[in-house]
């Protein structure tokens, strides 16, 4: 039995891994055919731990949340909100088709609400800080977190890397304008 949930932890990874890289290529609209070629499994072992295309577009969302969630708790309080930020940002201009994980995140299903909710949470202990120290707006919501990164996917479609990269590190700059306060003059 031990055996079996190893090697269906296994087949999750990799299906997980082969998702991430089709989806960078080829969108999240790539047909699922990519995935499980990629994968080396069958398609009976995607649609087990996966029903559809949407829940597994969201187990690589949550799995793009991991490494924020890392950051803040492994921070102990210093990861700033601006380092979050900067963090996000960085994750979606190497993964641009996280955008359009997070845009079937918005779906009403239990499986994306529970998915936004874990979003949000990354963002509450950061935000609570920077407005305690002053440096984010003082009406600033962990859900607005949500909206910035939709704000920021819309960026990313751009096809050459070297423009997306440039419209992106613009699309930060005026958002940060938005989120961080504003020197007195």
């Amino acid at each position: 039995m031990v055996t079996f949930r190893i090697d269906a932890q296994r087949h999750r990874q990799a299906l997980l891994k082969a998702a991430r890289e089709v989806f960078l290529l080829h969108g999240i609209t790539a047909p699922l055919e990519l995935v499980i070629s990629r994968s080396g499994l069958g398609r009976a072992t995607l649609y087990r731990h996966f029903p559809d295309r949407a829940s597994l577009a969201l187990a690589v969302g949550s799995q793009s949340l991991d490494s924020l969630a890392v950051l803040v708790e492994t921070g102990n309080g210093s990861a700033s909100l601006q380092d979050i930020f900067d963090h996000l940002v960085r994750s979606l201009t190497a993964n641009p088709f996280l955008a359009d994980v997070w845009r079937v995140a918005s779906s009403r299903t239990e499986e994306a609400r529970q998915l936004i909710d874990r979003f949000c949470a990354v963002f509450e202990a950061p935000i609570r800080q920077a407005i305690a120290e002053g440096t984010c707006r003082p009406d600033l919501k962990p859900s607005d977190m949500f909206l910035v990164m939709a704000m920021l996917g819309s960026s990313i479609r751009e096809p050459d890397s070297e423009a997306r990269h440039r419209m992106i590190e613009r699309m930060r700059e005026l958002i940060g304008e938005g989120l961080w306060p504003r020197p007195l003059s």
